[in-house]
């Protein structure tokens, strides 16, 4: 009666080992697992999101020079240049309404300008795509700003410029190219730099 007695107890002491083992390894995937979670990246904001808009009017059309120039809020000029696309010039009107949506911009390029004096940002706008979206009757451009601008700010980690032109306007952009990133760790504030980045436009003709 002995004997059994001690083989039961020595296998209740084994199974109690074994269900310890398997609690221990259990413990340690639910921590492994944490620690992924934990340590997984935050989800980047979608980009092509649309980040700014404006309406206006088209108050002239040049079509020897394939240009639909439009009266923005604030009185401001955009000229649209439809070179490449120019039945464009054949489907708008003096007159039209428009409404403008930009998307997220994206920096194309980026160099120091050491001694180089600041310059307005120059905009111009190029005419990509002529088919209507959606029903809608418009068509696609890129807008691109460019110049000599001085960095105001730099989140490194974040690869985000903040600059302003000689005009003292102020503008945040992020900076997504592999290459164009190792440029910003070159940078310091208050360097000079010449600039250029697009933004995807979305024109609609409202009428």
């Amino acid at each position: 009666m002995l004997l059994h007695s001690s083989a039961r107890s020595t296998a209740s002491k084994r199974y109690a080992a074994i269900a310890v083992a398997i609690g221990f390894s259990s413990w340690l995937s639910v921590c492994a697992a944490a620690d992924s979670a934990a340590s997984a990246p935050a989800p980047t904001v979608q980009s092509g999101a649309t980040v700014d808009n404006e309406n206006g009017t088209i108050s002239f059309i040049d079509k020897q020079n394939s240009l639909v120039v439009v009266s923005v809020n604030g009185g401001q000029q955009l000229s649209l240049n439809a070179k490449e696309h120019a039945d464009v010039l054949d489907r708008v009107h003096v007159g039209d309404k428009i409404a403008i949506s930009y998307q997220e911009p994206y920096v194309t390029a980026l160099t120091r300008a050491k001694g180089t004096p600041l310059t307005r940002m120059t905009r111009t706008v190029k005419v990509t795509e002529s088919a209507p979206a959606a029903g809608q009757d418009g068509f696609k451009a890129v807008r691109t700003n460019s110049g000599v601008v001085d960095l105001t700010a730099i989140n490194r980690k974040q690869h985000v410029l903040t600059i302003a032109d000689a005009t003292g306007t102020a503008h945040t952009i992020k900076v997504s190219d592999p290459a164009l990133v190792k440029v910003v760790g070159s940078l310091a504030r208050h360097d000079h730099v010449q600039i250029s980045y697009d933004s995807a436009v979305t024109v609609t003709i409202t009428r």
